[in-house]
C-alpha cells in the first residue's frame, strides 16, 4: 500500500520469492522497495511472518488490526446470573473472555493481527487503558464483549449491537448485527450506546451485549461452548465482508 495502514490505497502485489529491502517501519507495517528501486510500498509485517501458518485466504482483513475487549475482569465480575453469587460460573467476566478467545482464534485464520485488551482475569482501570490499546496498535476495528442484565430477573432477553462514533461505526455495527441472525437468542438490533470505550475512540467500534445473564433461558445458552463458536464464526464472516466493502 501507499502508506502504513488499510486507509491507504493499494500499490501492488508482491510476487512469491521476490526479494525486497526494508527502508522503514511504522505501526507494525514495513516500508519496502524492490531491488531495482523502481517500486516501493508498505506491507503488514504480520502477513510476511505468517508464511508458515495456515491462513484460509488472504484478503483485506489479513492486513487489518482488530482489538478484542473482554469486558470486566479481576475484581469486577460484571453482571451476575444469580444475585450475590460468588461462583465464577455465574460471572459475566467468565464468558466475555471465553467469547473473545474463541473470536480471536477464528479471526487469526484470516491472517488478521488480533490484539486482546486482556487475556487473563485482570481488571483494566481506568477505562482509558482499554482505549489506549487501540491507539497503540493503530487498530482498524474494536469489538467489546459483554453480557447484559436487567433489574427484574427473567424479563429481558436477547442480544444488542451498540455503536457510538459516527457512520463508520454504524456500518460496522449493522454488518455485524446482520450476521447474527442465525444465533439462538432474539436479535434486538443495532442501537446507539454511550459507553466510554466507544465514545473515547475514533476508530470503528462496537460493543456487543450477547444475552442477559439474569434470564435463565438466555444464560443456559450463554454457557454453551457452541454459542461462543457461533458468535466467533459470525464475527469472522461479517468482518471479512466489512473490510472488503470499506477498502479504499
Amino acid at each position: 500500500r501507499n502508506g502504513p495502514g488499510l486507509t491507504y490505497s493499494k500499490n501492488g502485489i508482491l510476487k512469491k520469492n521476490e526479494r525486497l529491502e526494508t527502508i522503514g517501519k511504522e505501526n507494525g507495517w514495513i516500508h519496502l522497495k524492490s531491488q531495482d528501486s523502481k517500486t516501493s510500498g508498505w506491507a503488514a509485517s504480520w502477513i510476511l511472518k505468517n508464511g508458515n501458518k495456515k491462513i484460509d485466504k488472504y484478503g483485506n482483513i489479513s492486513q487489518a488490526t482488530i482489538v478484542l475487549d473482554p469486558g470486566h475482569g479481576g475484581s469486577d465480575p460484571g453482571s451476575l446470573a444469580k444475585a450475590n453469587s460468588r461462583d465464577p460460573k455465574n460471572f459475566e467476566k467468565t464468558y466475555t473472555i471465553l467469547t473473545a478467545k474463541a473470536t480471536k482464534k477464528a479471526l487469526e485464520s484470516t491472517g488478521a493481527r488480533v490484539i486482546m485488551t486482556r487475556d487473563s482475569d485482570k481488571l483494566l482501570w481506568p477505562l482509558s487503558k482499554i482505549t489506549n490499546i487501540s491507539k497503540k496498535y493503530n487498530a482498524d476495528a474494536f469489538i467489546s464483549f459483554h453480557f447484559d442484565n436487567f433489574e427484574i430477573q427473567g424479563v429481558a432477553n436477547g442480544f444488542t449491537t451498540y455503536y457510538d462514533n459516527g457512520k463508520n461505526s454504524f456500518q460496522l455495527a449493522k454488518t455485524i448485527n446482520s450476521s447474527f441472525n442465525d444465533l439462538p437468542l432474539q436479535n434486538r438490533g443495532v442501537e446507539v450506546g454511550d459507553y466510554y470505550v466507544l465514545r473515547e475512540t475514533t476508530l470503528p467500534s462496537v460493543l456487543l451485549e450477547m444475552g442477559y445473564m439474569n434470564n435463565p433461558d438466555d444464560f443456559k445458552i450463554i454457557r454453551e461452548k457452541s454459542y461462543r463458536k457461533k458468535i466467533a464464526a459470525d464475527l469472522k464472516t461479517s468482518l471479512v465482508n466489512w473490510f472488503n466493502e470499506s477498502d479504499q
